[in-house]
C-alpha cells in the first residue's frame, strides 16, 4: 500500500484572491497561488504568468559572453563543425533544441550530442569528447552542464575549444574552458541568477543575434 498523502494548503484571503483575480483577469485559484508567493499586484501577477517581451537584460552582462560569441562567430565564418553537448533532462534537451534551431537558421555546420543517462552519467564525458573531436568538431558548446567538469575539460582533446553554458551552482574550482557563461559564477554581473539552462542558451542566442545582425534589438525566438 502506498502511504496516504495529506495536502497542507496555506490559508488564503478569499476576498484578496477574488480582487486580484478580477484585476488581473485570472482564475481565483491562480490568484490564490500568486498571493501565497507574495504577489498581490495585478501587473506583477500578469508578468509572472505571461512574461514580457521587453525589457530584457543585456546578454553582455553575462561574464564571458563576449568571448563566447566571438569564438562562435569565428567558427561560423570558417565553417567549423560545432557540437552542442546537452544534458538529458527537459532543461538540457530544450536548450540543445533552441541553439540547434538558431544555428540552422544561419546554415551553420552544427550537430548535437545527448549523453546516455545509464552509461555516461551526468555532464561531460571524457571518452565522448574524444569521439566528438575525432568526428571533426572543433568547438563544443555545453548547455545545462559543464560547470563542474574540471577534469574532463583539463583532459579534453587539445584541438577542441569548449564553451560552457550552465546555470548550476559552480564549485570552488572552475573548469578551464575557453569561455564559461553562467550567471551564478563569481564576478558575473547578470542580475537574474535563477535562469534555467535554456534561459542561458537564450541569452547566448541574443548575444549572437546582436553581433551577427549588428543590432541592439533582442532576438525573441524562431
Amino acid at each position: 500500500m502506498f502511504p496516504v498523502k495529506k495536502w497542507i494548503l496555506p490559508n488564503i484571503n478569499k476576498n484578496a484572491a477574488n480582487k486580484l483575480a478580477l484585476a488581473a483577469d485570472i482564475s481565483q485559484t491562480a490568484a490564490g497561488i500568486l498571493l501565497a508567493r507574495g504577489i498581490d499586484d495585478p501587473a506583477q501577477a500578469r508578468d509572472f504568468l505571461y512574461g514580457r517581451k521587453e525589457p530584457f537584460h543585456s546578454p553582455w552582462l553575462l561574464k564571458d559572453m563576449e568571448k563566447a560569441v566571438a569564438r562562435i562567430v569565428r567558427a561560423m565564418e570558417r565553417g567549423e563543425k560545432i557540437c552542442l553537448y546537452g544534458d538529458y533532462d527537459v532543461d538540457g534537451v530544450t536548450a540543445v533544441s533552441l541553439l540547434y534551431l538558431f544555428f540552422k537558421e544561419f546554415n551553420c555546420f552544427v550537430e548535437y550530442y545527448i549523453p546516455d543517462r545509464q552509461t555516461e552519467g551526468y555532464g561531460l564525458n571524457g571518452n565522448t569528447l574524444r569521439k566528438i573531436a575525432a568526428g571533426g568538431a572543433a568547438l563544443v558548446i555545453t548547455v545545462d552542464c559543464g560547470v563542474s567538469a574540471v577534469d574532463e575539460i583539463k583532459n579534453a582533446p587539445p584541438a577542441m575549444d569548449i564553451i560552457i553554458t550552465d546555470h548550476h551552482t559552480p564549485p570552488a574550482e572552475l573548469p578551464a574552458a575557453y569561455a564559461l557563461v553562467n550567471p551564478k559564477q563569481p564576478g558575473c554581473a547578470y542580475p537574474c541568477k535563477e535562469l534555467a539552462g535554456v534561459g542561458v542558451a537564450c541569452k547566448l542566442c541574443q548575444g549572437l543575434w546582436q553581433k551577427l545582425k549588428n543590432t541592439d534589438g533582442f532576438w525573441t525566438g524562431l
